[in-house]
């Protein structure tokens, strides 16, 4: 299992705190990660060939544990890689509200958990890329934090995410379409377990810090 034990938010550290950047500045440097996946396409593109693809995730590979790290940059076509990047910024930009940590820890834990998910049940022979593990990591991550730390705005997200990506939850199952399709619903549900598990430990951390608090 991954430890996610370092999202405490920032009220929760022990020692000085730092300043927080500004919400736009965040939303930049998020902005700045996704244009980089760009980069890696055109490099894989026009220096390498395509060849990059081949670094991805195959189920039950020794040789090929490394893909669990590298899969998520990866991308087969120009849609693939642009629907991944409009889903990440604009669940990431809500996730980003939270704070930065914890959109690097959902990034984190969704796509190691999306990695090792695919490693373990994904199909023999298959090779797994793309960063929608993630994608998924954010949107369970918005859902589950309506339902651990309910408050008029996490709900609301909650509510608006499952209004606009609720069609989108079909993609943790294995349904003939997806496998048709070639859509990778293990690296879909690993990541959405991720993001889940993410979302239960940020709100055990809070509830352990407010009985301190109130002792």
């Amino acid at each position: 299992m991954v430890s996610i034990h370092f999202i405490l938010p920032d009220a929760v550290n022990i020692g000085p705190r730092q300043p927080s950047p500004p919400y736009w500045e965040r939303l930049k440097n998020l902005g700045i990660c996704v244009l980089a996946l760009w980069g890696i396409e055109l490099i894989d593109r026009f220096l390498f060939g395509h060849s990059l693809q081949s670094h991805g995730i195959r189920p039950r590979s020794f040789s090929q544990l490394g893909g669990i790290l590298s899969a998520p940059f990866l991308h087969t076509t120009w849609s693939h890689l642009s629907g991944n990047s409009a889903s990440l910024m604009i669940l990431g930009a809500l996730v980003l509200a939270s704070g930065w940590r914890n959109l690097t820890s959902v990034s984190i834990s969704s796509a190691l958990f999306g990695g090792v998910t695919v490693w373990l049940i994904g199909r023999s022979g298959t090779n797994h890329i793309g960063a929608s593990s993630v994608v998924f990591g954010y949107l369970a991550f918005l859902l589950a934090s309506g339902f651990y730390r309910p408050s008029p705005a996490t709900i609301l997200v909650s509510l608006a995410i499952l209004l606009s990506y609720g069609g989108s939850l079909w993609g943790i199952f294995p349904t003939d379409s997806a496998r048709n399709a070639g859509i990778s619903w293990e690296g879909h549900l690993g990541g959405a377990v991720g993001g889940f598990l993410t979302a239960r430990d940020r709100r055990r951390k809070f509830a352990s810090y407010s009985k301190r608090m109130t002792r």
